[in-house]
Parts: C-alpha cells; sequence; structure tokens
C-alpha cells in the first residue's frame, strides 16, 4: 500500500521549526506550537519526524552543519585570521543591535541542559566540537600561510574562541552592551593571537 504523498516541504518545515527552538528553546517550546509553524497536522508530523526529541536533534544538526558552513565561507572571504575573527565577532554583536538576538541554537542549547546530563547532551557536544574544529582549521591555514605564528595548539587556541563566542553571545543576550561585548572580545581576542 502506498502512502499519502507528502503535502508539505520537509526542509521548510524543518527551519521554521529550528527558528522557533533557537528563539524559545526547547523546554519552552510545544507540540502544539511546533505544529502552529509548521503547518503541519500531528500525524504528519509524527510520520516525517517521530517526536519533538527528534526534530530537536534533527534542527541542531541542521544548524551545526549550516553555521560550520557559514564559517568556511567568511574565513574563505578574508584576508586574515583576525580580519576572520573580527567579522564573526561583530556578526554576534550585530545580531545583538537587530531587535531580535536569539544568540546562537547550540550555545542556548548547552545553556538551557547544561547543569544536567540530558538526551541532547551529546548532540550539543557534538556541535560545539564541529564548530571548534571550523576555528582550529582557519588557525591551521593561517599558520600553513604564515599569517599567524603561535606556540600554543591550534586546538587549544580553536576551544577558547570558541568559549569566547559562546560567552559574548549569551552575556550580549543577557543585556550586555554591544560596544562592552565588542571590546571585551577585541581584549580576549588580542591576548589569544599574540
Amino acid at each position: 500500500m502506498i502512502g499519502r504523498p507528502k503535502n508539505f516541504d520537509q526542509q521548510v518545515a524543518l527551519q521554521a521549526a529550528t527558528d522557533l527552538f533557537w528563539r524559545r528553546g526547547y523546554t519552552a517550546t510545544s507540540l502544539d506550537d511546533l505544529l502552529g509553524v509548521m503547518s503541519l497536522s500531528k500525524s504528519s508530523f509524527y510520520a516525517e519526524f517521530k517526536s519533538k526529541e527528534a526534530l530537536y536533534r534533527a534542527c541542531l544538526k541542521e544548524y551545526q552543519q549550516m553555521i560550520v558552513c557559514h564559517l568556511d565561507q567568511v574565513r574563505s572571504g578574508a584576508s586574515s585570521l583576525r580580519d576572520f575573527l573580527d567579522a564573526i565577532f561583530q556578526e554576534a554583536i550585530d545580531d545583538a543591535t537587530s531587535g531580535d538576538p536569539k544568540g546562537c541554537l547550540i550555545v542556548n542549547s548547552a545553556v538551557e541542559f547544561g547543569q544536567h546530563k540530558t538526551q541532547f547532551t551529546e548532540d550539543v557536544r557534538v556541535a560545539l566540537e564541529a564548530i571548534q574544529t571550523a576555528f582550529e582549521s582557519a588557525i591551521q591555514l593561517a599558520v600553513r600561510n604564515g599569517d599567524f605564528a603561535t606556540t600554543s595548539s591550534p586546538k587549544l587556541l580553536a576551544k577558547a574562541i570558541t568559549t569566547l563566542m559562546s560567552g559574548v553571545r549569551t552575556m550580549i543576550k543577557g543585556g550586555m552592551p554591544p560596544r562592552d561585548a565588542k571590546a571585551v572580545a577585541q581584549k580576549v581576542l588580542d591576548s589569544i593571537l599574540t
């Protein structure tokens, strides 16, 4: 027996769910909220995504891939490692002044679930590691190209940059003025990159 054909775009539905989770978090997002933004019936939702938990995992994975791709694009257009990092941090600052500072879905998830081991702990760890790897690749490329010299481990520097980005985004979301966030980011980047 052949099932009914899908009458929705899975990618559009996934993006709508990602945006809602990004704004509200997992816990504060109800199934009814998801059905509304995704324009799905319960039966279509469960047939396609199985559960709210499975959908959230898919959203985290999709967001992770989008962020890593974006980091690679910005890196390829930057003239130096510092220009790349300045551009990425400026985007975080600009997000804060957009009137809708959502922060980062991965960081938001780490904050939401960080106090307890949950079904999403591994998903968040993998996503953060993917971002760290993108920063590490940028550092390694800068070293190979002679743009940056360091005696520190590129992996350790990438972890420091990821931690700084997470902290800046969290502080902005918590109300830190953007100019202060930018000054902090610049100061810490100066110390990391010298």
